[in-house]
């Protein structure tokens, strides 16, 4: 089917565009293809946090460490309380020379820790799992002051500030990759203008004579959109091409950690597209504001 002359028009003024500023179009397309990879990475990297955080954090245990001496009753009772409790998944009840056991498992290579330590010097304790982890602090005040209780402990600290630590380093990552599309932003602003710029009198004419401003735009906004959306799509191979490379790779050394695959790049490729158009369009949307100006 024959295109209508106003899309001949558009899509010949869209070719002309982008030969005729081959070079500055190569590097709108780099520098777009660059920031939407670091931002895909961020995305990959908050799918990664996330998967890793629901591993981790399910594997948290809760200590209940127990007094010394603590009557017989006062251990069945709280171990039934704790049995009962409707945020408690599962119950293991640690004696001193279990945990003793342990310890000597842990330490075996330090002969000089091990004499300091007898069967009798680490406590009874209660090792919890439970059914909603981040509730610890609702566990915690439940049992920390129950009799013959001497502390009740988790692992989440660790967790938090080790997922802290790599938020922060997602938030960095995300700021590059924003700063970066500025940049492309802006490429792509300029490659525009100086397009519409070399049709200045064309664009003039066209005024004159009753074309609308949408019509006039119209190739000069596809022309951004295709810089975005190879950008887009360069940034996306990259992506895949990290995956199936580097990523792989490191799982055959990281086997107890579910690493990103390429469904979640594929997960994520509509955002990275969408973000690389809609910046692309933006920009030579209001870079044309000037010359329609007639």
């Amino acid at each position: 089917m024959a295109l209508g002359p106003r899309w001949r028009y558009t899509f010949a003024e869209l070719g002309k565009g982008l030969r005729a500023n081959l070079l500055m179009t190569v590097a709108t397309v780099l520098t777009v293809m660059v920031s939407l990879t670091l931002g895909g990475m961020g995305l990959l990297a908050q799918r990664q946090v996330d998967s890793t955080s629901q591993l981790f954090y399910s594997e948290v245990e809760v200590s209940i460490y127990l007094q010394a001496d603590v009557p017989e009753e006062q251990r069945l009772s709280l171990e039934e309380e704790l049995q009962s409790n409707p945020e408690v998944g599962s119950v293991d009840y640690v004696s001193s020379q279990e945990a003793y056991e342990v310890f000597q498992e842990l330490f075996a290579d330090d002969p000089a820790l091990l004499e300091s330590v007898d069967g009798e010097t680490l406590p009874e304790s209660f090792r919890l799992k439970l059914v909603h982890p981040e509730n610890f602090s609702v566990v915690r005040s439940q049992y920390v002051s129950w009799p013959g209780v001497e502390d009740v402990t988790d692992q989440s600290e660790v967790l938090d500030r080790f997922f802290g630590l790599v938020h922060a380093f997602k938030i960095g990552g995300y700021s590059i990759a924003g700063l970066q599309l500025v940049g492309g932003a802006a490429l792509i602003a300029n490659t525009i203008r100086l397009s519409a710029f070399a049709r200045r009198e064309q664009i003039g004419i066209m005024k004159l004579v009753g074309a609308t401003n949408w019509y006039i735009r119209m190739p000069f906004i596809l022309e951004g959109v295709v810089t975005g959306l190879i950008g887009s799509i360069g940034a996306l191979l990259l992506l895949l091409l990290g995956q199936l490379t580097l990523v792989d790779a490191i799982s055959g050394y990281i086997q107890f950690i579910p690493l990103v695959g390429v469904r979640d790049v594929i997960a994520v490729a509509p955002l990275v597209i969408a973000i690389g158009v809609a910046a692309a369009a933006l920009a030579s949307f209001f870079s044309l504001r000037r010359f329609l100006d007639v």
